[in-house]
């Protein structure tokens, strides 16, 4: 049985092998220390960042909208369904989470703090708080969302109501619905509102946050006062907000709030620019397609961002 033949290299073969072996060393060779960029692209690794999203149409669309505008800047963004302030922020402070939208009238009233309804305080006051727990906190948009105390335009008439003064005498017969959180939130019926309107329900029923449900019981007369939220709650029309005549909500603009692990440059500059752009009507649009139209809230943010050239 005859064996294959060794091969036979030309003197024009060997030179070419050699040539290609070349090549093939210097290769390795410029491989044999990591790099963190990409040699296809020449961008730097993308930062990962897990945004948070508190339990409500308006704040999901906050942390939609800061987190894919990051998404856009080359932030690796994954997102995490938490709840109210008390469980979010701590998500926060504990390295679950990395950032997500807020308000900060109310973060501040949460961290112990006293807010006001001057915007710039209130911010200053927040970025003084967040900072002992290693967080920052971005400036103030444009775009509001407080609590509101809401009747119906017959309880109303009935009761002659029409400011939050009004119901300090009639409260003990009337019956109150909101999310389960209000009863120790000093914005809705926690010790402040307590010492400037001094109201006692007969009855508080725990319900939701700004939501369907609230509207619903509102509507129905199963509850004769509801707490909604006047920039992200749908509002019947045979609704009437009653007026915070002694002030108690304070400027609660949106807000992202991040871990200072995370933070650059390049994060507070898209923090910013989409400050910069959004307010209260546009958060009210928004907000309402989400919670009125159903609309999916990555869908809403994805779009607004578009038309504003954000991503």
């Amino acid at each position: 049985m005859r064996r294959n033949p060794r091969p036979r290299f030309t003197g024009l073969a060997l030179g070419a092998m050699l040539v290609a072996l070349t090549i093939v060393l210097a290769a390795c060779g410029s491989s044999s220390k990591p790099s963190s960029t990409s040699s296809t692209t020449g961008s730097t690794a993308k930062t990962k960042i897990v945004v948070g999203q508190k339990d409500f149409a308006g704040a999901v669309l906050l942390s939609q909208l800061y987190g894919q505008a990051l998404a856009a800047k080359n932030f690796d963004v994954t997102y995490k369904n938490l709840g109210p302030t008390e469980v979010t922020y701590k998500a926060l402070k504990d390295g679950s989470i990395d950032l997500y939208g807020e308000y900060q009238g109310t973060l501040l009233t949460y961290l112990g703090g006293t807010p006001s309804g001057d915007a710039a305080k209130v911010n200053a006051d927040v970025q003084a708080k967040v900072a002992a727990d290693k967080v920052k906190a971005s400036s103030a948009s444009k775009a509001l969302d407080v609590n509101g105390f809401y009747v119906t335009k017959d309880t109303a008439t009935k009761y002659h109501l029409s400011k939050l003064s009004d119901l300090t005498a009639v409260a003990p017969q009337l019956t109150f619905g909101g999310p389960p959180e209000c009863e120790t939130r000093p914005l809705c019926l926690g010790s402040t509102e307590k010492t400037l309107y001094n109201l006692k329900f007969k009855t508080v029923k725990k319900l939701d946050a700004g939501g369907p449900i609230t509207n619903k019981a509102l509507k129905e007369g199963s509850i004769d006062v509801g707490l909604l939220f006047t920039g992200s709650s749908v509002i019947d029309p045979s609704f009437q907000l009653l007026t915070d005549d002694k002030g108690l909500q304070p400027a609660d603009d949106a807000i992202a709030v991040w871990r200072t692990a995370v933070d650059s440059p390049a994060l507070d500059a898209v923090i910013d620019a989409v400050n910069a752009k959004l307010d209260t009507p546009a958060y009210n649009k928004m907000a309402l397609q989400i919670f009125n139209d159903k609309a999916d809230p990555s869908d809403v943010a994805k779009t607004w961002l578009s038309d504003n050239g954000l991503t």
